[in-house]
């Protein structure tokens, strides 16, 4: 790790470092952060850049959701990476949504907005620096969005619950767990060794989101790494060089995500006035929403069986039981109760 990184001067001067302020940093730091400097795509491949499919399922079912939650003009995507879904999305959604619509996205690496820019064209997008959206219903999407988000963890010892925190011992980077009395956890369940984690991040952006379907209307869908009901365990993974590694061996030059803990988002959801719906695996919104028709439409479409054979291995990787088919899983949160037989 170099000297004049945000994380050693704060562990030289500071003392120890929260593990959200150490991933922030990784992630985050100007002209040094993971995502300052890589495309997405470096290291792992999200489902807009293995196939279009994925976005045309998506555009179906906002379509055919759209007239129950009240009719919405105006679509939001976080932490869109390299646009690519937002791309596809728009391409689709003003086909099937015969009116004038608005696409906005939040994006907190100054790398990936510049890619964005590039990859989308003359696409008609606005870009939010912050979570201010205009007073009407929007739908929001979040694709592999709050896996990415910094986390705190907490483990249960003989003295209670302790926070796992940073600190440089000898020159290298060490867990170690201290009390925080900000964060006591007493009235949490727990026996020796759990793990609670938590993303001061994911339940801030999700209150202003919340806030904003509760005001206003509109809806949030959510794909996300993550068991239908997390356990208490460490979570974290970090990824170096398209291989999974232990997240401190290497700052600023891997990815570092989490499982996301769906049954939390669902709480909070409901302490929102909101509903709730899933969580579902991909797999299973992808075939309720036409992915086999699109797949079977754009094959008899094909020239050659060396596309055939791209598109089946596109169509097996989003769907995959044993991958991303089952691995990431698909939540509705909206303001109005609605009838989803899928769901």
């Amino acid at each position: 790790m170099k000297k004049n990184s945000k994380i050693y001067y704060a562990l030289n001067n500071l003392g120890t470092l929260s593990l959200s302020r150490f991933i922030f940093l990784c992630l985050y730091e100007k002209d040094r952060g993971y995502y300052q400097k890589n495309r997405i795509g470096t290291d792992f491949i999200t489902a807009p850049e293995i196939s279009q499919l994925f976005g045309e399922c998506i555009s179906i079912f906002i379509a055919s959701i759209n007239q129950r939650i009240g009719n919405i003009r105006d679509f939001c995507e976080l932490g869109p990476g390299n646009g690519t879904l937002i791309k596809d999305l728009s391409r689709n959604l003003n086909k099937l949504i015969k009116e004038e619509l608005k696409f906005f996205l939040f994006e907190k690496s100054s790398n990936l907005t510049e890619n964005i820019k590039k990859n989308i064209g003359k696409i008609n997008i606005s870009h939010l620096k912050k979570l201010i959206f205009p007073p009407r219903p929007i739908f929001f999407i979040a694709n592999e969005f709050f896996d990415a988000l910094p986390i705190n963890q907490f483990e249960k010892t003989s003295e209670g619950w302790l926070e796992r925190r940073i600190d440089l011992i000898e020159g290298k980077l060490k867990l170690i767990l201290k009390k925080n009395p900000f964060f006591s956890l007493k009235e949490l369940d727990g026996k020796k060794g759990d793990i609670n984690e938590i993303s001061p991040y994911g339940t801030l952006y999700l209150k202003r989101v919340f806030n904003h379907l509760k005001e206003f209307g509109g809806g949030l869908l959510i794909f996300d790494y993550g068991p239908l009901k997390k356990k208490k365990a460490d979570t974290l993974q970090s990824i170096f060089k398209k291989k999974k590694s232990y997240f401190l061996n290497n700052p600023y030059e891997s990815d570092i995500t989490y499982h996301v803990d769906f049954e939390k988002i669902k709480q909070q959801a409901h302490q929102s006035g909101l509903f709730f719906y899933g969580p579902i695996t991909q797999k299973k919104f992808l075939f309720f929403n036409g992915i086999n028709e699109r797949f079977f439409k754009l094959s008899r479409g094909l020239q050659s069986s060396k596309q055939l054979e791209i598109l089946n291995s596109q169509f097996t990787r989003l769907t995959n039981a044993k991958g991303m088919g089952d691995l990431v899983k698909c939540t509705l949160i909206t303001k109005k109760k609605l009838k989803l037989n899928f769901f």
